[in-house]
């Protein structure tokens, strides 16, 4: 998980934003894949998720996968009642999912984007959530669509 947190962070701060990427480490290796676009609509993001992960079983040679990343930019809102990106109180992150396949625990962490008056990205931070900690274990159903288009199930 550092080395994918390492290499997001120093991506984005390089260049002001982070496209959705996913990121597969398999016992022949790692790999990744850069979403050119990726839906707003979640059941339209399962669906890629699942030919996502069947075409990569198909195209590359990776043997059974260890852990699987998503990485990618999203509004968090404050208020529950509406969707983040109406929120008038959102902050900008960047979400980094990881799914351990071995154990099928899924962890998240995010990262809050700190823009300048002119929307210049100045500084990128851990979010620090409600506990206290700044990742915590997750329920999504998108890493294991990749998984189960990768295994044929």
């Amino acid at each position: 998980m550092e080395d994918v947190l390492r290499q997001a962070k120093d991506f984005v701060l390089r260049h002001g934003y982070h496209p959705p990427v996913l990121w597969i480490q398999g016992t022949n290796g790692r790999k990744y894949i850069l979403f050119e676009e990726f839906p707003n609509e979640y059941e339209e993001k399962v669906a890629l998720m699942y030919v996502a992960g069947k075409q990569f079983a198909q195209q590359s040679k990776m043997g059974p996968l260890n852990n699987v990343f998503l990485v990618m930019e999203a509004w968090m809102g404050k208020n529950r009642t509406i969707r983040p990106s109406q929120d008038p109180e959102r902050i900008e992150v960047l979400i980094i999912s990881r799914l351990d396949v071995l154990t099928q625990e899924q962890t998240v962490t995010t990262l809050e984007y700190i823009r300048d008056e002119n929307g210049n990205l100045i500084e990128i931070k851990d979010s620090v959530l409600p506990d206290g900690e700044t990742a915590a274990k997750a329920e999504s159903p998108l890493l294991p669509a990749f998984i189960a288009g990768y295994t044929g199930r």
